[in-house]
């Protein structure tokens, strides 16, 4: 009996939406436009999308202000 080398490789980190799922990708969209709108006070975003925005490199935070980087606008098909 011969051993299988083949190691498993860990999933790859996503680097934009259009690396995740795309329910998880339409949800982090609409909180980016929730964000650009000032929407925040009456919906809430969850941490973990915060985090996921963040991790994206699609937000983020200044002076406790949540703030879209220019790859955030992309995402969200606005021009900046």
């Amino acid at each position: 009996m011969e051993e299988d080398d083949s190691q498993e490789q860990p999933a790859a980190e996503p680097r934009s939406l259009h690396d995740l799922p795309v329910d998880i990708a339409i949800r982090l969209r609409w909180v980016l436009r929730d964000i650009r709108a000032g929407r925040l006070k009456l919906i809430a975003p969850s941490s973990d999308d915060l985090r996921s925005l963040a991790e994206l490199g699609l937000v983020t935070v200044d002076d406790d202000k949540l703030i879209m980087t220019e790859a955030g606008y992309s995402a969200i098909g606005i021009p900046r």
